[in-house]
C-alpha cells in the first residue's frame, strides 16, 4: 500500500502516520483492511458457488479500494461464470489499465479473444436474450420461450435466460418444467434470490418440496460437498404428497398436448400462411392488371396510329386523284385548243368533254370558256366528277358480279 499524499510505500509496522511525509494514513489503512476482508469473503463464497454473495462482497471490496486488482479480477471471473461476459470484460479491462504488468486480467482477455467463435456465440446469445425480452413485453411468450431454449443451448451459463424462461413456464402453469429450469440455474448460482423466490412460488403452487441435488464444487473446481447454507434442500411447507401420473393419464396428456399443438398451429401459423398466400395472389392480380392496362394503352396507341396512317393515305389518294385529273384536263385542253385552231370543232368538242373545270387555272379557264362557246359543250364539273366516280365504282361491281355469274354458268355447263 502506498501513501495517498506522497506515494511512499507503507508497511504494517508503520504507525498511523506516513514515515516519509507525516500524513495521517489511519483511514487509508482501515479502508485497505476492509477491502481485503471483503475480498476474502467473496473468495470463500465463490468457492462454494455462492456467486450472488460473492458479487456483493467483491463490489463492497472495490468500494473501499478500487485498485484492489485481485478483487476486480475475481469479480470478472464471477461475472463470466454467471453469463455476464460484457461485465466481466469491463472489470478485466479496468484491471489491466490499473496494472499493465503481472496481471491475470491480461491472460483472461487474451484467452477469451483467442476463442473468437465462442465470443461471437456469447454476444449473439445476449442479443437474442434482449430480443426475447422484447417479445415477452409484446405478449409473444411462446416464441420467446423457443428462442430462450436455443439461447441456453448456446450459452448455458446465462442465469437471466433461465429466470425468464422459468417465468414464462410459470405463467403457463408448467410447474415441473419451470422447476427443472430453476434447478439448472441453481447449479450455477445456488443462492440467487430470484431463483430461490421462483422455487418457493413453485413449491407453494404444487405442494412439492424442491430438492437441490447438485455439485457443490466452486467455480475453481474442487470436491463435491454439501452446503450448510442450504441444508441440501429448500423446504417451504409440508403439503400432501405428489403422486406420479399413470401411463393412461400420461397417454391422454400426450394426446391432449398433440391436439393443443395442432390447434395452436392452426390458429397461430395458418393465418399467417393464408395472409402470405392472399398477399401473393393480390400482387399477381395487380401485376396482371398493370400489364393489361399497359397493353390496352399500347393497343389504343397503335389504333390511333393506324387511323392517322389511313387519313394520310386518303389525303395522298385524293391528292393523286386531283393531280391525275389536272394532268388529264390540261392534256385534253391542249388537244381541244389544237383542234380548235385547226377548225376541227368536233374533235375539239370531244376533247373538251374530258376536262375537269375545278382543276384549271384562271388562264386555262379563259381558253376553256372560249372553246366551250364555239363548240357548245362543256367539261366535267365537281359534282359530275363525283357522280362519274360513283358510276365507275358501280360499273366495276356489276362487271365483277357478271364475271362471277359467267364463271358459275361455265361451271354448270361443264356439269
Amino acid at each position: 500500500m502506498n501513501c495517498m499524499n506522497c506515494g511512499a510505500f507503507l508497511t504494517d509496522r508503520d504507525l498511523d502516520y506516513c514515515p516519509h511525509c507525516g500524513a495521517n494514513v489511519l483511514i487509508q489503512k482501515k479502508a485497505d483492511y476492509l477491502s481485503k476482508l471483503y475480498y476474502n469473503q467473496g473468495l470463500e463464497k465463490a468457492t462454494i458457488r455462492d456467486l450472488s454473495g460473492a458479487i456483493s462482497c467483491l463490489k463492497q471490496s472495490l468500494a473501499y479500494d478500487k485498485r484492489n486488482i485481485q478483487a476486480r479480477n475475481l469479480l470478472g471471473l464471477v461475472y463470466f461464470e454467471t453469463g455476464e461476459t460484457v461485465s466481466a470484460l469491463s472489470e478485466w479491462v479496468i484491471s489491466k489499465n490499473l496494472r499493465r504488468t503481472k496481471n491475470l486480467a491480461s491472460e483472461y482477455i487474451e484467452r477469451l479473444q483467442q476463442n473468437q467463435n465462442r465470443l461471437d456465440v456469447i454476444n449473439e446469445s445476449i442479443k437474442q436474450y434482449n430480443h426475447a425480452l422484447e417479445m415477452c413485453r409484446e405478449g409473444h411468450e411462446d416464441m420467446a420461450a423457443i428462442r430462450l431454449k436455443r439461447i441456453l443451448n448456446q450459452n448455458p451459463k446465462l442465469i437471466k435466460g433461465y429466470h425468464l424462461l422459468a417465468l414464462i413456464q410459470m405463467k403457463n402453469r408448467e410447474w415441473n418444467k419451470a422447476r427443472r429450469i430453476l434447478k439448472r440455474a441453481a447449479r450455477i448460482d445456488k443462492t440467487n434470490t430470484t431463483t430461490l423466490r421462483f422455487l418457493r412460488e413453485i413449491d407453494e403452487q404444487t405442494g412439492v418440496t424442491t430438492r437441490m441435488e447438485q455439485k457443490r464444487g466452486g467455480i475453481f473446481g474442487g470436491n463435491q460437498e454439501k452446503d450448510g447454507s442450504l441444508g441440501g434442500e429448500i423446504v417451504v411447507r409440508q403439503a400432501q404428497p405428489y403422486r406420479e401420473r399413470s401411463r393412461v393419464s400420461l397417454f391422454f396428456a400426450l394426446a391432449a398436448g398433440v391436439v393443443a399443438g395442432a390447434a395452436a398451429f392452426w390458429l397461430l401459423v395458418m393465418p399467417s400462411i393464408r395472409q402470405d398466400i392472399y398477399r401473393e395472389a393480390n400482387e399477381q392480380i395487380v401485376n396482371y392488371s398493370e400489364a393489361l392496362s399497359s397493353q390496352t394503352v399500347e393497343l389504343s396507341k397503335a389504333q390511333s396510329e393506324v387511323e392517322e396512317y389511313d387519313s394520310e393515305t386518303a389525303q395522298i389518294s385524293a391528292q393523286l386523284t386531283t393531280a391525275n385529273q389536272s394532268s388529264q384536263s390540261y392534256e385534253s385542253l391542249l388537244l381541244a385548243y389544237y383542234y380548235y385552231r385547226q377548225s376541227d370543232l368536233d374533235s375539239a368538242a370531244l376533247q373538251i368533254m374530258n376536262v375537269y373545270e375545278d382543276s384549271l387555272s384562271d388562264t386555262a379557264m379563259a381558253i376553256y370558256n372560249v372553246i366551250c362557246e364555239k363548240t357548245g359543250v362543256s367539261g366535267i364539273s365537281g359534282d359530275e366528277a363525283e357522280d362519274s366516280e360513283t358510276e365507275e365504282e358501280d360499273s366495276y361491281e356489276e362487271d365483277s358480279e357478271s364475271e362471277e355469274d359467267s364463271s358459275y354458268d361455265d361451271e354448270y355447263s361443264g356439269w
